[in-house]
């Protein structure tokens, strides 16, 4: 299969300059779009909200009543855990959870008790670091370095913006 070969639509210089004011103009107008996007997007999110407000209000409540109720009533949950009902179930169930106090005071306790499989510790390459190995080093621990000649392509929006405006 042949290999397809791509090819540029400009001639000259002067035509890849004009292509950047273009990209430029076309920054500019997607920023402002965006812009009117975001204001909508909070309009919309302003009126659910105040759609909302009364229903998460009125949810909230009538969960608190249920918990009030059932709390009046545990004995019957003594035996039978739960209630089945016809639009829903009311349950009771152990829930245990560490409560830890403070961070700190709780990782160096674990570690002057020899409690280290209780940390979590996060391992990852460091890249940045990885960056000054040599060759062998990199390819000792399984990475290596790659070089590439990245094409950078950026307007200049400033003189866009001072075209425009004239």
């Amino acid at each position: 299969m042949a290999k397809i070969i791509k090819t540029s639509d400009y001639t000259d210089w002067n035509e890849v300059d004009g292509a950047l004011r273009r990209m430029g103009e076309i920054d500019v107008r997607l920023q402002k779009l965006e812009g009117q996007m975001t204001l909508k997007i909070n309009e919309i999110k302003a009126d659910y909200d105040a759609k909302a407000a009364g229903l998460k209000a009125e949810r909230k409540a009538i969960e608190e009543n249920i918990g009030l109720f059932a709390e009046s009533r545990k004995q019957e949950f003594a035996k039978v855990r739960s209630k089945d009902l016809t639009f829903g179930v009311v349950a009771y169930r152990v829930a245990t959870r560490v409560v830890v106090k403070s961070k700190t005071a709780t990782v160096a306790a674990l570690k002057a008790l020899g409690l280290q499989q209780y940390l979590r510790i996060v391992e990852e390459p460091d890249k940045e670091a990885m960056s000054g190995l040599d060759a062998t080093t990199l390819a000792k621990v399984g990475a290596t370095l790659k070089t590439e000649d990245k094409l950078r392509i950026e307007p200049n929006m400033e003189r866009i913006k001072e075209k425009e405006a004239a």
